[in-house]
């Protein structure tokens, strides 16, 4: 679960470091904003289910990884439970 965080936030911080004023030695670059961001919702996925994995391991329960998450404890269990690649 670590290095899917530490991943994600490389590649963020990445992204922002190339913003601002276009210079011409970034033009080569151009596009790779898109190219970069695009990955960050499936590193987020992989890192929310590593997360809920961890706190079901440590014997949290649906309901309190649910409200974490933002919605219900069945919700969060239909998602992240077993038959649900939980462990992808």
């Amino acid at each position: 679960m670590v290095l899917a965080g530490v991943d994600l936030l490389a590649r963020v911080q990445a992204v922002a470091r190339q913003t601002g004023d276009p210079a011409p030695e970034r033009e080569a670059a151009v596009g790779c904003h898109c190219d970069a961001v695009a990955e960050v919702p499936g590193l987020a996925e992989r890192l929310v289910r590593y997360a809920v994995l961890a706190d079901r391991q440590a014997g949290a329960g649906w309901a309190r990884i649910g409200a974490a998450l933002g919605t219900s404890g069945e919700a969060a269990r239909r998602r992240f439970g077993h038959g649900a690649g939980a462990a992808r």
